[in-house]
């Protein structure tokens, strides 16, 4: 290496970049597959990635190569739009889990095979503290992030028992800001700030369970740069059979975001890719 290149390389730019937060929904969810559908077209490209609950299942899939036409073929394969707890029964009978699903779709990937960095975020039920998982098998680590009780159970990891994300932080990119992100983009599901809703069911299983009703919200948003809020109020978490719209919602709603998101950029002088 020449003096020349060393001391351009020595006082070269840093790179900055542009990390994805994905929230949580359930079924809500196939609006973020929108959202990175919108994203691709528009040559947005992600350095880091967070997602809590179904935003993790997202997530994974994304930082592991999977794009927005693979995901919708997963879906299609498993015929999720038309999954009833029969059905779901059925699959946990034949030896099918969650986690099992998850990993037989990403070949058994761990973290540091990601192509890009990935947390998930859970919630500890017997601390009641915010768990990110950055490390070791993804497969249980997005089933855990995705754990809401009911009907899931909780997934323990680690030798500690974890439950969905969402109790505590529905829209991580305060975690996707940690992980070193110059510029954040949100993707929320919901506007719902307290978790005492989805904590009735939590509490009628897991009766001595630590985790307080507390905002889900806040925290994690405030660390955004561009938060893009998709209009699914005509939905539920469990409404499975509006796949279609809601993806469409998700992809207009990113869509429409884009010009704040190409504005913002450029005033910290930042390139999408």
């Amino acid at each position: 290496m020449s003096l020349r290149d060393f001391f351009r390389g020595l006082f070269a730019k840093k790179h900055k970049k542009i990390g994805l937060a994905l929230g949580s929904g359930g079924a809500k969810g196939f609006a973020l597959i929108g959202a990175l559908k919108a994203f691709e077209e528009e040559g947005i490209k992600f350095d880091i990635v967070a997602g809590t609950s179904i935003g993790s299942i997202v997530g994974g899939l994304y930082a592991c190569g999977h794009g927005w036409k693979e995901m919708l073929s997963f879906l299609k394969e498993y015929d999720v739009e038309n999954m009833t707890p029969a059905r779901l029964l059925l699959m946990k009978m034949k030896g099918y889990s969650v986690t099992s699903l998850l990993s037989e779709i990403l070949g058994g990937k761990e973290f540091e095979d990601a192509e890009i960095p990935f947390a998930a975020v859970a919630t500890n039920v017997n601390s009641g503290e915010e768990v990110v998982m950055k490390h070791g098998d993804i497969a249980s680590a997005m089933a855990a992030s995705g754990a809401i009780v009911p009907p899931f159970k909780a997934v323990e990891r680690r030798g500690v028992k974890l439950v969905d994300g969402a109790f505590v932080n529905a829209v991580p990119a305060d975690v996707v800001k940690d992980m070193g992100a110059d510029f954040v983009i949100a993707v929320s599901l919901s506007n719902i700030l307290s978790n005492e809703g989805i904590k009735i069911g939590l509490d009628s299983v897991y009766k001595g369970n630590k985790i307080p009703i507390c905002d889900r919200l806040t925290k994690g948003l405030s660390a955004a740069d561009v938060v893009i809020s998709p209009d699914l109020s005509g939905f539920r978490s469990t409404s499975l059979s509006g796949a279609n719209e809601m993806f469409s919602i998700g992809y207009e709603a990113a869509l429409s975001a884009i010009p704040e998101i190409k504005e913002k950029l450029k005033k910290k002088k930042m390139k999408l890719f």
